[in-house]
């Protein structure tokens, strides 16, 4: 059963540590879309039925990536989404945003 937006993101922001929910937006949307294309099958259904209809959109609109990302790539390809500054922000903004959204 999917999580509503508003207690999804507050739950994001506080785990995250985000000063707003703009920016839990921002990450979460840089997170789902760097991951969507390395998800495939039940992992992505079962990921995208437990998100808000919002965040499902993201997973379900899949491009095929064309290699495994190792967890290094993948905090960059987050962090060339969310244009973070420096190495240091990448690991802050992405780290928290995909545990959040792994539920890890």
């Amino acid at each position: 059963m999917a999580i509503a937006w508003e207690p999804f993101m507050a739950h994001v922001q506080e785990r995250g540590e985000y000063t707003t929910t703009g920016e839990a937006e921002r990450v979460t949307r840089a997170v789902l879309s760097a991951l969507d294309a390395h998800l495939l099958g039940s992992e992505r259904t079962g990921l995208a039925d437990r998100l808000p209809a919002q965040c499902q959109l993201l997973l379900l609109e899949p491009l095929p990536a064309t290699k495994p990302l190792s967890p290094h790539e993948f905090v960059e390809a987050v962090a060339l989404l969310i244009k973070s500054a420096t190495p240091r922000d990448r690991y802050v903004h992405c780290v928290p945003g995909a545990v959040t959204l792994l539920g890890v």
